[in-house]
């Protein structure tokens, strides 16, 4: 939260706009599959990302999973550069 408000007061002062913001690495855990710690991770989670929705209302806000590893190779920058464009829903919320 920190690191996002002084990064957007300091590209404010430079006079570059922003509108974006994308939030990496939430967890989205499986209903299907219990997991307390991937739970409680989630919950802190949520403080936040309530918070960044409150703060900044007016920014598109894209929120990302966390991921089973780094995103390397073409395949995987063009996975990852879908979520940013399309955003991201767990496979059992497709349903």
């Amino acid at each position: 939260m920190y690191e996002t408000e002084r990064l957007a007061i300091e590209l404010a002062k430079q006079e570059i706009d922003i509108k974006n913001i994308v939030v990496n690495q939430v967890v989205f855990p499986d209903p299907t599959s219990p997991c307390k710690k991937c739970d409680a991770r989630r919950k802190m989670q949520d403080k936040y990302l309530t918070q960044i929705q409150e703060i900044y209302d007016d920014f598109h806000i894209t929120v990302n999973p966390m991921l089973d590893s780094e995103v390397r190779g073409i395949d995987n920058l063009k996975m990852f550069g879908g979520l940013l464009f399309n955003g991201f829903t767990p496979e059992w919320e497709k349903k």
